[in-house]
């Protein structure tokens, strides 16, 4: 990267979980009108903030650095779930239904997969929290530059301290449950598709980025050349 498109820490800081809360939080008390398709009720909002909430504290708490394995994780986040008093208590009164023939198999299976969730989930939030603090240590040329992260989360890049903008798809908020590790980026310029790709590892993202502000600094160079024909 050129030395002076790098912005150091001491300029940007590093945007963090607390940061992208606070951004999906605002945008959805801006004054924005919430669609009533989106949010069935105000009550399924307020309880999908709160499932957004705790994903990203446990991320926050399960740092990728100090979790590098998916074993360590794994075992970490099976036993904060067995010592969840609230949660089994939650799942013997859920399992006390006829139709669950009063048995605890059914709920059994889906705290397994409960956990499974809340592990790729962490992986995934992570990662994007990498791919974001990547992105700011670019001098953005202009605003309405957008990175999608697997359709769910809508990051802009801005030229204004913390040179980021985060906000939820809410209505995509069932792709939280399939979420992995690696996922799909999209970038766009306002409405204009610029290039996607398959995010894997953070070399992924620094060559996405590498390339899509090549392609911003090209044509910014036509059209200026345009201009002085």
């Amino acid at each position: 990267m050129d030395e002076s498109n790098i912005k150091t820490v001491m300029d940007k800081g590093n945007y963090t979980f607390d940061m992208l809360f606070n951004d999906i939080q605002a945008d959805s008390t801006d004054g924005i009108e919430i669609p009533e398709s989106v949010y069935m009720s105000n009550r399924e909002y307020k309880s999908k903030l709160i499932v957004v909430q705790m994903l990203l504290c446990l991320a926050d708490l399960y740092k990728a650095e100090n979790y590098n394995s998916n074993e360590k994780l794994r075992n970490a986040i099976e036993i904060k779930v067995d010592g969840d008093e609230q949660l089994s208590g939650y799942m013997f009164f859920v399992s006390q239904n006829p139709q669950f023939n009063y048995s605890w198999n059914y709920m059994r299976k889906c705290r397994t997969n409960y956990i499974e969730f809340l592990v790729n989930s962490i992986r995934f939030l992570n990662n994007v929290l990498v791919d974001i603090n990547l992105l700011t240590g670019k001098s953005w040329p202009g605003n309405n530059i957008h990175v999608v992260f697997h359709d769910i989360l809508d990051v802009e890049l801005t030229s204004e301290v913390p040179f980021v903008k985060s906000r939820l798809l809410w209505e995509n908020f069932y792709r939280l449950a399939m979420v992995k590790s690696d996922y799909n980026i999209v970038v766009k310029i306002k409405n204009n598709l610029l290039k996607t790709s398959n995010r894997k590892a953070p070399s992924d993202m620094k060559n996405l980025i590498d390339s899509v502000f090549d392609m911003i600094n090209n044509e910014s160079k036509k059209n200026t050349e345009y201009e002085t024909v």
